[in-house]
């Protein structure tokens, strides 16, 4: 990574609420029922970790990832951070994995370019403040410039 771009990447929990349940068609994957509820999506961003972010949180933008079409119908909560140079997406998104109160959501939702399941799970409303204690830098929509 150039040092222009050092500290400015990392991984990141985008944490959406869903306050109703909604078929939603997501590219390839097709239309799929979600249930209402608290998703989060693990993603990373190797240099412009804020862009990527304040990206998610906008409602204008070309639809290119699965997270864009759940985005479109729920609203953004927060956006747990872990600033890194070393790309820990898949790592997060194991550890989501592998806490009570997560369920892993609809296979292949952003995992096409990893050996991932699935980027997306739906928490139980325990889940979320045990997740954000891991982290140690939250980004809210209202925070970021758009």
């Amino acid at each position: 990574m150039s040092p222009k771009h050092a500290g400015k990447g990392g991984a990141y929990l985008l944490v959406l609420r869903l306050d109703a349940a909604e078929d939603i068609k997501v590219g390839a994957l097709g239309s799929l029922y979600f249930p209402k509820g608290t998703y989060v999506y693990a993603g990373s961003a190797l240099t412009s970790l804020e862009s990527r972010v304040a990206r998610h949180f906008s409602m204008e933008k070309r639809m290119h990832w699965h997270i864009d079409h759940l985005r479109a119908k729920a609203r953004p909560v927060e956006a747990l951070v872990l600033r890194s140079q070393a790309d820990l997406e898949c790592m997060i998104n194991e550890m989501v994995g592998r806490m009570e109160g997560a369920r892993p959501f609809a296979p292949g939702f952003g995992s096409s370019d990893c050996c991932c399941s699935t980027h997306l799970h739906i928490l139980d409303r325990k889940c979320l403040p045990r997740l954000e204690g891991f982290f140690p830098e939250r980004l809210r929509p209202e925070k970021l410039p758009r």
